[in-house]
């Protein structure tokens, strides 16, 4: 029985070992508080290594382990007066997002991880395009904090992370409207993501995206996630974040247009 991860023929052991390990940290670091939504970076590198499909079953299961870390550092930090109506928003979302993907399940393989990465490439330079706005000094246009407003954002976020896992940053956004201390937006964003993600579970695996192979893959990177949460929350406030963030957001913005134009190739 092979307890290996499954390595494509075309990629080198030591480039996946170290494509997946470092998307793990970044998650970690992320999910750690630091850096906004610098863990969609981990999305395109982690795709380079394996196919679409199996990327987002690994990349499932270690959300799930850096949110319950992530959470502990964060433990009764929430503003549940804005969480209520975003996870409502959130289920709508997680169910429109799977669907999605079932009907996008319907090719051949080969048809479906060209279109998954294509799909996963435009989302996440969508969301770093919204990203440099706001570095930028641009500012970013939010709908103003109430119910429906938090109910719709929660609808977006839950479709994209269903299908490319690439919400991270848009819940931060919306809250930073509400003008809380940085603790409790973290905190908040990051209890969202461990409420919403484990309901993707299900649909996952039902469309066969997480199966025995996942888990036997991801277990060999879950060790990195303590080490690379302690990480981010000890750089949160103790590292300038605006340069480090630029830096990653480029490397994804690069990332996810080699991934699309390799897809289009």
């Amino acid at each position: 029985m092979n307890l290996l991860p499954t390595i494509g023929p075309d990629v080198a052991p030591e480039w996946y070992y170290f494509c997946v390990g470092a998307s793990v940290l970044i998650i970690a670091i992320s999910k750690g508080g630091f850096g906004g939504g610098i863990g969609i970076l981990a999305v395109p590198v982690m795709a380079l290594v394996m196919p679409t499909q199996h990327m987002l079953g690994i990349m499932m299961l270690v959300l799930i382990a850096a949110d319950i870390l992530s959470n502990l550092h964060y433990f009764r930090e929430y503003e549940w007066r804005l969480l209520r109506w975003l996870l409502v928003g959130g289920v709508l979302g997680i169910a429109t997002g799977t669907t999605v993907l079932w009907s996008m399940g319907q090719v051949d393989p080969g048809t479906f991880d060209r279109v998954m990465k294509i799909t996963i490439g435009i989302i996440c330079l969508l969301v770093i395009a919204l990203q440099a706005w706001r570095l930028a000094g641009r500012g970013v246009w939010m709908l103003p904090i109430h119910p429906a407003s938090s109910t719709m954002v929660g609808l977006v976020a839950g479709t994209v992370s269903a299908i490319a896992h690439a919400a991270g940053p848009i819940i931060p956004l919306y809250l930073l409207q509400a003008k809380l201390p940085k603790r409790k937006l973290v905190a908040t964003a990051l209890l969202y993501m461990l409420i919403a993600n484990p309901l993707k579970v299900p649909g996952y695996i039902a469309l066969g995206i997480i199966n025995a192979d996942t888990f036997r893959d991801c277990i060999w990177f879950i060790p990195l996630l303590p080490a690379g949460t302690m990480l981010g929350v000890w750089m949160n406030g103790k590292i300038p974040e605006k340069p480090f963030v630029i830096i990653m957001y480029t490397m994804a913005a690069v990332t996810a247009l080699a991934m699309v134009a390799k897809a289009l190739g």
